[in-house]
């Protein structure tokens, strides 16, 4: 199954899409991911975003993750469309540590030239270009001014510590606020674009 081409009109963009808890942190103390609070309307939602995606650009950690889950017999029994676009859609995993796992689809770049490679990525996609989690991916590409729109599904959960969802990040960044979702799980969508710096279609 292949994935949908975005809408027509759409305008292809860079998105990156990070949750995180309501004290800040997209991980626990320990790195753990499973205190988010998903839903019939929140996966109902998150597959219409999938298919606007034309092309996955991911950080390596994030990468084997997915490559893990959705490669499982349990997400094709649960999940079978959104499963079918994540095996389907292109992925770049960006790392300098070697060969990563196997998954269809898939590319490498060691992330030297970040700018070419979105470049790249519009000019070949059909879709958006979507960064799925990968925080610190998303924050090298902040600061080159590589990222047209952050999604942030904040969590209704306070985790006390953990990791900073933009940690890493040197300098102020102002942002715009967009649109904003409120879900019936009490989880709430937040869109914001970087006021300056801006990548733009070219």
């Amino acid at each position: 199954m292949s994935h949908d081409s975005a809408p027509r009109g759409h305008r292809q963009q860079v998105f990156a899409f990070l949750f995180c808890s309501l004290d800040g942190y997209h991980e626990g103390p320990d790195g753990e991911l499973g205190w988010g609070l998903y839903d019939e309307e929140f996966f109902d939602w998150n597959l219409r975003q999938t298919r606007e995606v034309g092309a996955l650009l991911l950080g390596r950690r994030t990468y084997e993750h997915f490559a893990d889950a959705w490669t499982s017999e349990r997400a094709a029994k649960e999940m079978p469309e959104v499963t079918a676009f994540m095996n389907a859609v292109p992925k770049t995993v960006v790392t300098s540590s070697g060969p990563v796992t196997p998954w269809k689809s898939t590319r490498t770049t060691d992330g030297s030239d970040l700018g070419a490679e979105v470049a790249r990525l519009r000019s070949e996609s059909d879709g958006d270009v979507a960064i799925f989690g990968s925080s610190d991916l998303t924050v090298t590409l902040l600061e080159q001014g590589l990222v047209d729109e952050l999604r942030i599904l904040l969590h209704p959960v306070l985790l006390g510590r953990g990791r900073s969802l933009y940690a890493g990040l040197k300098d102020r960044m102002d942002l715009t606020a967009g649109a904003v979702t409120a879900f019936r799980s009490g989880n709430v969508l937040l869109r914001y674009r970087p006021s300056s710096g801006r990548a733009t279609n070219g």
